[in-house]
């Protein structure tokens, strides 16, 4: 995983931005991890058309089935703000979150899913993670005050079959009996 910083040379903050870069950037990338990086990099464009179209089948399932009270996708929230930035071939990621009615179902749908679990994203294969409770351990009250509930599941999807995932996200819905 890596990332890079561009700078708008006629942007409002560039020599802010310019002079805080000069006293506080450290380059510690190591060379065979640059090396990695830019060999990842090679089929980066094919990977995210997939990841993007996985991601879009899935959530298309998940957001009418009754057993799922919400999903957060940029499809489906504030779609007409994210169209106007994405490119014409893109997709709306491979990120996503997922409310089901309960607590208890949230537990039965996580345990058992069919997934990795763990709190990483952009991978090639798909992770899960139970993120409320992982960012906001001590915090819960607070988080929920602003409507964040504690059993809040995100999922980045990765480059399984379409097939595949649909397949356990529907195997792990039939497991809840809350």
């Amino acid at each position: 995983m890596g990332g890079s910083l561009v700078l708008n040379p006629h942007g409002r903050y560039y020599e802010q931005l310019q002079e805080t870069l000069k006293q506080e950037y450290e380059d510690l990338v190591w060379s065979e991890d640059a090396i990695f990086l830019e060999r990842n990099s090679r089929t980066f464009k094919e990977r995210i058309h997939k990841v993007n179209h996985n991601t879009e089948a899935l959530c298309d399932f998940l957001v009418s089935h009754p057993k799922v009270t919400k999903i957060y996708y940029p499809k489906y929230n504030m779609r007409e703000s994210y169209d106007s930035y994405k490119s014409l071939e893109g997709g709306y990621g491979g990120l996503f979150s997922i409310i089901l009615e309960s607590e208890e179902a949230a537990t039965q749908f996580f345990d058992n899913l069919e997934c990795a679990k763990g709190p990483s994203l952009g991978t090639n294969f798909t992770l899960v993670c139970p993120y409320t409770i992982l960012a906001h351990y001590t915090e819960l009250d607070w988080a929920s005050q602003f409507g964040i509930t504690r059993y809040l599941v995100r999922v980045s999807v990765g480059l399984e079959s379409p097939e595949y995932l649909l397949q356990v996200f529907k195997d792990a819905l039939d497991h809840i009996t809350a």
